[in-house]
């Protein structure tokens, strides 16, 4: 009874009165105490950490000790000692790095429907409920082969935004008519211009039809609906026994000749050099920065470059004279520039009716202002993808809207502009007659090969899909091999608990160095690129963006490029962009489409043809390119934060400076695709582990351009003149189960 006595008086000093006043309360947390074998300070040391994992909506709820947040405490200390349960029973027949002896899982340990074998699964599960958005149609595929159908997933989210203490940045991408047939994942739109005053008074018109010159690229596969691989559980088994290994799976542009047709030679000879040349103008020193430095007048002179900067493409795109402030009470219709802010949600993400307009310093004092779209019917959208018919906006979104404020602070939107593409990239001709037909390539295609990281399953440290994807390169010899990471992933489960033996950098020596060593030594002619993610642990900067690794830590041959993350660099003539990060699932997770009615429709558009049907992913890839950023979202999912490590002071290092690039990888856990958008090779390769299964990857077979044609282009222009790569025409790419 003294013990009995001590312990609530322990209590008493630790949650005062919530406690010593209520004998229920004070009841449970002895019987969790006795259950769990745990002290009153434990106890109140768990009750802290378990308000501080909440979002900060809910934690305020719960900063009250009732007896209702002490049952909640009680299960997230049950699904703690689950946990333990799971890892002690998965570690102890498994095998630490090193050891060849592959990983049991523990037997017998379930929690309702979910495999609890699967940790990362589990993990997943813990986060807070969000209601599921209703599911899209699938697309019809286009200029697809090798195709399987996927079921659509929900795509819950919620934004951690406050509009009262916070800024985001972002937006979406106008298009032109393709040659080609009109395709919303294909189409590059040309930019409406705005005329002067007129005689009615109208300081500004509604801007005027599309030009002539549009340039697109051919229609594109339709990946379907997309689902995370990682969050469906799977049975174990080993990777040696996978099915179908290196199979094709998708493939874009079937019509061009394959790596197997006689009448191309695809890769590098046996013992020959490199064949490209490899050229990338990112400082290494502008990304060597030290992090957790910033300071908030820092950050916001960032934000609002950003607004400043959007507002100048647009005005010189669709001829605006002026940008009005959406803070000021007008009769008028004005145009404004500025970036979508989403209230945070503990359910869901934001509604149109929860949205604000943040302008910057220069245009609008930098003030916030409710934002209402008109109704469906009156709000019209201009420059966007034809057959779409609507927009999507998320938090950090840049938006340039027209409409007024009648008062009551509410500005209310009557039409939408789309962002203005990128120039397209283009080259000297006879650079491109001697890339392609000289004596290196010799009118033989440029070979690449993608892959994304995990490169080990999460039952072991094998790295079995990494020597895989070797042994394929090096029976294959590609030009160019692309690695992404996370290599030593800090998310696995083995390294997440402690079940290992070896450091970091000793895992990527013993299982990532040694195999590239082996394609240097077998395949000297193949360039390798090494890109970091954020999650790996071999990386001393794990901020974004970030620097590239470490080579000599790292023991990497000399003939490996370190790059950062995200990067864009060329491959003779091809402009090649990626970034680890991904924002493809983040965006997916975050945007809010709203239906508006097309300004310009296309006449060649029929309604009912079926040609107006939506790509989802095209629409999300738009957003990267028209916001030419690599992660325009600001802030960053509250889910996903950590993954990014978002550093705002450093944004001009996400930015696509320079022309649209002629290949975007962005790996994703939604599902693999390879389609044309606004005429640049969009490619995601997904992942090439799996938690429990084989993954991905991509193979881009870049045929040269007619000789003939480029010779006459010589003879009319005796200087060189310059030409557009086309590589969306001329590129081959397929999805390769490993």
């Amino acid at each position: 009874m003294s013990g009995d006595s001590q312990i609530r008086e322990e209590l008493g000093e630790l949650f005062h009165d919530v406690v010593t006043q209520h004998e229920d309360v004070m009841a449970e947390c002895l019987s969790i105490l006795r259950l769990y074998n745990l002290t009153p300070s434990t106890l109140y040391y768990k009750y802290e950490a378990f308000l501080l994992s909440r979002p900060s909506g809910l934690r305020a709820k719960l900063a009250v000790l009732t007896l209702d947040t002490v049952r909640e405490l009680r299960k997230e200390i049950q699904r703690e000692q689950q946990t333990k349960a799971v890892t002690s029973g998965a570690g102890a027949g498994g095998a630490v790095a090193g050891e060849n002896t592959p990983k049991s899982n523990g037997v017998g340990l379930k929690k309702g429907k979910a495999n609890m074998a699967d940790l990362g699964g589990f993990l997943d599960g813990l986060s807070t409920p969000s209601r599921p958005s209703k599911p899209r149609p699938s697309n019809p595929p286009a200029r697809l082969a090798n195709t399987s159908n996927n079921a659509n997933l929900p795509t819950p989210g919620r934004s951690s935004f406050n509009p009262t203490t916070q800024t985001p940045s972002s937006f979406a991408t106008p298009q032109r008519a393709s040659p080609a047939g009109a395709s919303s994942s294909s189409y590059r739109p040309a930019v409406s211009r705005l005329a002067p005053p007129n005689s009615n008074g109208n300081h500004l018109q509604t801007p005027n039809g599309k030009g002539t010159n549009a340039h697109s690229g051919a229609s594109s596969p339709v990946s379907g609906p997309e689902s995370p691989a990682a969050l469906t559980p799977q049975p174990a088994q080993p990777f040696r026994l996978r099915p179908q290994p290196h199979s094709l799976v998708e493939t874009l542009n079937p019509h061009l000749p394959s790596a197997s047709d006689p009448s191309i030679t695809v890769g590098v000879p046996p013992g020959s050099k490199q064949r490209v040349t490899l050229s990338s103008t990112s400082d290494p020193r502008q990304y060597d920065y030290r992090y957790m430095f910033e300071k908030v007048s820092q950050r916001s002179e960032a934000l609002d470059d950003l607004i400043d900067e959007f507002a100048e493409s647009v005005k010189d795109a669709y001829g605006i004279t002026e940008l009005g402030d959406p803070h000021f009470v007008s009769e008028e219709p004005v145009y404004a520039v500025g970036r979508i802010l989403s209230p945070p949600t503990d359910s869901s993400k934001a509604t149109a009716n929860s949205l604000y307009l943040e302008s910057s310093r220069f245009l609008g004092a930098g003030k916030r202002v409710s934002l209402r779209f008109a109704p469906m019917g009156t709000l019209k959208v201009r420059g966007g993808a034809p057959g779409v018919k609507g927009f999507g906006v998320f938090p950090g979104c840049l938006v340039c809207v027209k409409g007024k404020n009648g008062g009551g602070g509410v500005f209310v939107v009557e039409e939408v502009l789309m962002p203005p593409p990128s120039t397209l990239a283009q080259t000297p001709v006879d650079e491109l007659l001697q890339f392609q037909h000289g004596d290196k390539l010799a009118g033989n295609p440029l070979s690449m090969a993608v892959a994304a990281g995990p490169y080990t399953l999460d039952d072991d440290l094998n790295y079995e899909p990494l020597e895989a994807l070797v042994n394929v390169v090096i029976d294959e010899r590609p030009d160019v091999l692309i690695l992404l990471g996370p290599f030593v992933d800090s998310q696995h489960p083995m390294i997440a608990t402690g079940a290992v033996l070896k450091v970091p950098t000793d895992i990527f020596r013993d299982e990532v160095t040694s195999r590239l060593q082996r394609v240097v030594e077998n395949s000297p002619g193949t360039c390798i690129i090494v890109v970091p993610s954020v999650r790996d642990m071999v990386s001393r900067h794990v901020a974004y963006p970030q620097a590239m690794l470490d080579k000599e830590q790292l023991g990497l041959p000399k003939r490996v490029k370190l790059l950062p993350n995200p990067c864009t660099f060329s491959v003779n003539e091809i402009v090649i962009s990626l970034a680890s990060i991904d924002i493809l699932f983040h965006l997916r997770r975050e945007e809010l489409f709203h239906r508006a009615e097309e300004a310009e429709p296309d006449p060649e558009l029929k309604p009912g043809s079926g040609q107006e049907v939506k790509d989802s992913m095209a629409q999300l890839v738009r957003h990267v390119l028209g916001h030419r950023s690599f992660y325009p979202i600001f802030p960053p999912p509250e889910a996903h934060a950590a993954e990014v490590n978002l550093d705002v002071t450093h944004y001009p290092l996400l930015k696509m400076d320079g022309p649209a690039p002629d290949v975007l990888i962005l790996p994703s856990k939604l599902k693999h695709f390879s389609k044309i958008v606004d005429s640049s090779l969009v490619v995601n390769p997904a992942y090439l582990s799996r938690p429990h299964s084989a993954g991905t990857f991509a193979k881009i077979l870049v045929h040269p351009s007619n000789r003939d044609e480029l010779e006459s282009g010589m003879d009319m222009d005796p200087d060189g003149g310059m030409r557009e790569h086309g590589i969306w025409e001329r590129a081959r790419s397929e999805i390769w189960r490993i």
